[in-house]
């Protein structure tokens, strides 16, 4: 599993806010753009702020029921 990966499954099993979501998004825009990779030390370090996020209860997890929503929708 990539980083990358890493990142598309927390956010599918937590309730991350949007700006959460953003500041993520915004950092590995600019990794990528200076030529980063999906699997490089950088990535997982956002890695481990998603999952801190998650350990000192600063999000909650999203129930199964809801997954299935989701995953109905797309």
């Amino acid at each position: 599993m990539t980083g990358m990966e890493k990142i598309q499954q927390l956010l599918e099993e937590n309730d991350y806010s949007i700006a959460q979501v953003n500041q993520i998004r915004a950092r590995l825009g600019d990794w990528f753009m200076a030529g980063g990779g999906p699997n490089d030390a950088y990535v997982w370090q956002q890695v481990r702020y998603l999952e801190n996020l998650v350990k000192f209860g600063l999000v909650n997890r999203v129930s199964i029921q809801q997954r299935e929503e989701v995953h109905h929708y797309e």
